[in-house]
């Protein structure tokens, strides 16, 4: 009996705070979803608090976790009726929302508009959120995947020089083969260089090659080309040729250390990915660190994969305009400012990307390689299935090539006529 009754107390306290939930929302102006970490979500209750303090309007901020559960629960929302005003979208989930026709056309509301406009913006991300000229997301940063943090102490126990924006692949193997160590037993304890995820756009970007053939309108996947392939190939030679790269399986006799904790650790030299890095990685206590832009190919060329993202309003709002100023307080120059000083992201809009809140004192001291990154950045295919094409289809057969199994050319030159005949025939 007596469990009975907690039982029905838990149930009636549920219910109770489902309830009062359902009124919050009920008794809110706007509805706002969006995902972020620990920094973001203070700077969002932020903006969030001032605009409320500001209009007298109720906001509801409802964070999901980011990626698919992101989605699956906004396209639940959308399905039922219950769609939010305000949505957070990032640069490869956008096209997915605006295929349906959900979102409004952020143009006619710009026009208007005084305090932003347009030119503010890196024109890469604004064409990225446009389709048929027509505006859906106010950007609120862009993410060139360009960084190459290296620690400073190994290279000075080396006798090495720091790397500069322009050096190359080539570079990078002579300066990662120095900084491998190994035990007596020939087992490597550190090694030269590793990447976030296995980040193999930048391989191929930077060779010259290409994912599809037009990323906003993409009609055939063309990973089989020379370059392509030749970038591919590359990032695995660094594991299994070259040995400065751990593989797969080294990975997995650390322990499943991350490859972030294997910089933080000392048991890497080099580790490559976005800026967002720096506030973790400004908890280092135990060696100076940098960062220099990743290399280029021996080709010359440069090129790096992006992220990104900013607020869009959905169309089906009843308060479009009060939404609206919303979005330009999330995206508005306030809002970059408190992003930028983070150091988590780097601002959508060039004055401020390029100001003292986002250049500052703090490590690293060439934080402005991510500005000069901009014009070389790709963003990955525009459409709705990518993220089930990579996911699905490339990462499987690419950890073929990463494990050591096979090579590059004859796993992708099989892989290429399937996603074709599966998403473009």
């Amino acid at each position: 009996m007596k469990r009975l009754m907690v039982l029905f107390l838990g149930l009636a306290l549920i219910f109770g705070l489902l309830v009062s939930c359902v009124q919050q929302k009920a008794k809110a102006d706007l509805r706002f979803m969006y995902w972020g970490d620990v920094s973001e979500i203070k700077i969002i209750k932020e903006m969030v608090d001032k605009f409320e303090k500001d209009t007298g309007l109720k906001v509801s901020a409802e964070r999901a976790p980011s990626g698919p559960p992101y989605m699956e629960k906004v396209l639940t929302q959308f399905a039922g009726g219950s769609a939010p005003d305000v949505l957070f979208v990032e640069v490869n989930n956008f096209k997915e929302f605006a295929q349906k026709g959900v979102l409004e056309d952020l143009n006619p509301y710009l026009e208007k508009e005084t305090t932003i406009k347009k030119s503010q913006f890196y024109k890469e991300i604004i064409d990225r959120f446009t389709i048929d000229d027509k505006l859906y997301v106010l950007p609120r940063d862009i993410a060139p995947i360009c960084v190459v943090y290296y620690n400073k102490k190994m290279f000075d126990e080396a006798g090495l020089k720091y790397p500069t924006d322009d050096w190359t692949w080539n570079d990078l193997l002579k300066i990662g083969k120095k900084l491998v160590k190994k035990d007596e037993k020939g087992m490597v304890t550190r090694f030269g260089y590793v990447d976030d995820w296995p980040i193999w756009e930048a391989f191929v970007l930077s060779n010259g090659g290409k994912i599809v053939d037009n990323v906003k309108k993409p009609r055939r996947c063309v990973l089989n080309m020379k370059e392509s392939i030749e970038g591919v190939q590359f990032r695995a030679d660094l594991i299994h040729k070259y040995g400065i790269t751990p593989s797969p399986s080294q990975m997995t006799a650390m322990g499943g250390m991350g490859t972030a904790d294997m910089f933080m650790s000392e048991r890497v030299a080099m580790f490559f990915s976005g800026i967002w890095k720096v506030p973790m990685f400004r908890q280092i206590k135990n060696f100076e660190w940098d960062v220099v832009m990743f290399p280029k190919s021996p080709k010359d060329i440069r090129g790096f994969p992006s992220g990104g993202s900013g607020y869009a309003i959905v169309k089906s709002s009843k308060n479009k305009e009060a939404a609206w100023k919303l979005v330009t307080y999330l995206a508005g120059k306030e809002g970059q400012i408190k992003l930028a000083q983070t150091g988590l992201a780097q601002p959508a809009m060039i004055d401020i990307a390029k100001s003292k809140y986002f250049l500052d004192d703090k490590p690293p001291k060439h934080k402005d390689i991510v500005l000069k990154a901009v014009p070389y950045i790709t963003f990955m295919p525009l459409m709705p299935e990518w993220e089930q094409i990579n996911v699905g289809m490339i990462a499987p057969a690419f950890d073929k090539i990463w494990s050591g199994k096979e090579k590059a050319a004859p796993v992708i030159k099989k892989l290429v006529p399937e996603i074709n005949e599966n998403y473009f025939e």
